[in-house]
């Protein structure tokens, strides 16, 4: 006890002798010295705590086994491209498109500095990327393309100068040609998904396995690579490579620092904290001083001669240079990323410094020019969030937005120093966010897939009782308690908080005390609407064996699709009638403008063959539910212009405790052509009482029109019918003179038959 005593007395000295000089931080703030003390008693108390260390112990095993040299030269340089697509259009070199199937981001590890493809295994590139880039390094340790040694850019496989393939699969940096001459940004991509996301993860786990050891070894490594960032980030500019041709998160804006500037935000959260996190032995890591000193002769890198000339380039040259980059928009701090620069501005912890950039975040001009009304903290917690207490954007990533929002409460907390706001006390509707995802929901577990969200038949499963958690532990609303021990099933070892009860002087206290405040009773699902958001959901009272519909009209919310009164249909372990939700690629993909969020991809009435409005909003005028009828009618006059009607009404009818049936009015007056579209499962619909003719070639368009034709100059942004994403066309002039039926492949679904249309 004495020694422990000793030691503190000892850190709390040259803390304060760092804060009486220039520096001003004088400890960390996320996972302080008493935390990191309950941890280490809580160790020794839990079984569960024990193995919580074990696991930080072996996630950071692979870091500290590397050298400091080898830490240090992980971290690449401005000129290193960084992107997360190859080549969308072609696909893989050797199988094309078979690799689309394998998602948005496919490419595995092949190797150093190559990737293979999951499809059929192809490694690219087929030079020793390696070799050139340390020919190619200037006196600092960055990379300079035109430094390299041309003559180890080669296909090792065809090694021969004459051989047709000696040049061809070669990437310098800035791609590579294949065979048939289509590029592919192979470094580009390894550089993002593999390098730069090793150094995040090396930070996380060095710096959160030393808040749960004190073992300033771990510290030592994460001070190492977060010297070397700080040497590069100055220089860190993304938008240079998006005029090159490369691909990232930036929003259209082009902009970007290591990655685009939307994903930047998670390096700010992680970089920034893993800084907070280490601080208190970064202060007297001298073995960090001199290799860094030695590095800064060697590199020609500046003042690195003591703990606190380490500290203070840290701080100016990667947490100010994240935090004024938000001011000139290479960091986009938009609705769904308010918390990180919160955390940098914490994490720096300069008495004055701190203040004004919190100021900032509250202020009518956060972040900057791309927001004409701003999104600084009150806009989102009064306007951003619409009274449910959903964010403004669709499915997951409205989700997201209100995620980031409880992370803020508590990243907040952090820093009680500031006093001008209290967004606890000052914003109701930031409570509203904890209680919204259950209403969302349809059978207390399938999100609908509205807008950009989710994918296409998936059922998402329950979400974790850890939100209500969260948030009765700053609330202590009894609701909240409820609802976290529903979710955890009544299983107080359920109700412990990862990465922070371990932290905690009693970690038994909080479950306690919300197992007292949680009344049991029994549940049963109810049906809600929202009213912004516009998702109207009519579910039976149980999940099991249980059926929902569900409508959308929402309204100015960003990340949606055409879609204006679409409807959902889950039952019978199936989504029947599924949405497509997230476009397999953003940006200015063609299909994803073209089909996946146009009108006629979606269950809605279509006009004029044409897409309807962009989240125009509806008017609900019936809402009723007296089981077994749940009924809703909705209208929409701003879905299409010039419609008279343009209106929906749905309703649910059990026939039984196991089955209902959907009754389903779509009304239109106004406009030449209307569609009323059921895309439904993906299984072989058979169709009889009528006969069809099929179209030997072309779309829906016509014969003479091949798939995903796209018209206009403006291709990438589409804004006609999506006739030609419709492909084996049939056709008749007769009536249908009865119902088609579908067999499903599921455990518990019969043969099910659709009505006539």
């Amino acid at each position: 006890m004495l020694e422990k005593l000793l030691m503190s007395l000892v850190m709390s000295m040259l803390l304060l002798s760092v804060a009486s000089g220039a520096h001003a931080k004088t400890c960390s703030r996320f996972v302080t010295a008493e935390m990191r003390a309950n941890a280490l008693a809580n160790v020794e108390k839990y079984d569960w705590a024990k193995a919580e260390q074990e696991k930080a112990i072996k996630d950071a095993e692979r870091w500290l086994k590397l050298s400091d040299d080898e830490l240090w030269k992980m971290v690449t340089s401005q000129d290193v491209p960084r992107g997360i697509h190859t080549n969308v259009k072609a696909g893989c070199p050797s199988c094309g498109k078979g690799i689309t199937p394998y998602g948005n981001y496919p490419w595995q590890v092949g190797g150093d500095w190559k990737l293979k493809c999951p499809n059929c295994g192809a490694i690219f590139p087929k030079n020793d990327f390696r070799a050139f880039y340390e020919s190619a390094l200037d006196e600092h340790g960055f990379f300079h393309r035109e430094l390299g040694d041309q003559s180890l850019l080669f296909n090792a496989e065809h090694p021969d100068p004459k051989d047709p393939l000696h040049k061809v699969y070669v990437d310098d940096g800035y791609g590579m040609l294949d065979e048939q001459g289509n590029k592919h940004l192979f470094i580009g991509y390894y550089n993002d998904f593999i390098q730069w996301k090793r150094v995040a993860g090396a930070l996380i786990h060095l710096s959160r396995t030393y808040t749960l050891t004190s073992d300033p070894k771990y510290a030592h490594k994460c001070g190492v690579l977060l010297d070397r960032i700080a040497d590069v980030y100055p220089d860190m500019d993304w938008a240079p490579f998006g005029k090159l041709g490369f691909m990232h998160s930036q929003g259209g804006h082009m902009t970007g620092r290591i990655q685009g500037c939307l994903w930047e935000n998670d390096y700010v959260w992680r970089f920034s904290r893993a800084y907070d996190k280490i601080f208190d032995a970064l202060v007297q890591d001298e073995e960090l001083v001199a290799f860094s000193s030695a590095k800064s002769k060697q590199c020609k890198l500046g003042d690195k001669s003591s703990t606190a000339a380490i500290i203070k380039h840290i701080e100016e040259h990667m947490l100010l240079e994240m935090l004024r980059s938000y001011k000139d928009e290479r960091i986009d701090g938009n609705k769904a990323r308010i918390r990180n620069p919160a955390a940098g501005a914490i994490a720096l912890d300069k008495p004055g410094v701190t203040e004004e950039w919190l100021d900032y975040m509250f202020a009518p001009g956060f972040p900057g020019p791309h927001y004409t009304h701003g999104n600084p903290i009150p806009f989102l917690l009064v306007e951003g969030v619409d009274r449910g207490g959903m964010g403004s954007m669709c499915s997951g990533y409205g989700l997201m937005q209100t995620g980031v929002l409880m992370d803020l409460a508590e990243v907040l907390a952090a820093y009680p120093e500031y006093t001008k706001h209290n967004i606890l006390e000052d914003y109701p509707k930031l409570k509203q966010t904890f209680f919204i995802e259950p209403r969302l929901r349809c059978l207390d577990e399938a999100m609908p897939n509205i807008g950009d969200g989710g994918s296409t038949g998936r059922w998402h499963h329950r979400f974790n009782q850890f939100i209500f958690l969260r948030g009765y532990k700053l609330y202590k609303d009894p609701r909240m308690a409820a609802l976290a021990w529903r979710y955890a099933g009544g299983d107080a070892a359920k109700l412990r908080l990862p990465y922070s009860a371990i932290y905690e002087a009693d970690p038994e206290a909080l479950v306690q005390e919300l197992a007292a405040a949680a009344k049991a009773e029994g549940y049963k699902l109810k049906c809600e609407h929202t009213g912004r958001y516009g998702q109207v959901v009519l579910q039976t009272e149980s999940p099991e064996e249980g059926r929902a519909l569900w409508l959308h009209h929402g309204f100015g919310k960003s990340h949606s699709h055409h879609d204006c009164l679409t409807i959902g249909l889950y039952a019978k372990n199936l989504d029947m009638l599924p949405d497509l939700g997230y476009p397999e690629y953003t940006g200015g993909w063609p299909k994803r403008h073209a089909w996946t969020a146009n009108t006629i991809s979606h269950n809605t009435l279509q006009v004029n063959n044409n897409m309807s409005g962009y989240s125009p909003g509806g008017k609900m005028t019936l809402f009723a539910v007296q089981p077994p009828v749940r009924v809703v009618d909705v209208s929409s006059l701003t879905a299409y212009g010039g419609m008279r009607t343009y209106r929906r009404t749905a309703a649910l009818v059990d026939v039984s405790d196991t089955d209902s049936y959907v009754f389903d009015v779509f009304r239109a007056r106004g406009g030449k052509d209307h569609r009323l579209s059921y895309n439904g499962p993906a299984e072989t619909a058979t169709v009889t009482g009528i006969e069809l003719v099929k179209q030997p070639t072309g779309t829906f368009v016509g014969p003479d029109v091949e798939f995903a034709t796209l018209d206009g100059e403006d291709a990438a942004f589409y804004k006609a019918s999506g006739f030609t994403y419709l492909y084996d066309v049939a056709r008749s002039g007769g009536p249908v003179a009865t119902p088609y039926q579908g067999r499903q492949r599921a455990a518990s679904a019969p043969p099910f038959t659709l009505g006539e249309r």
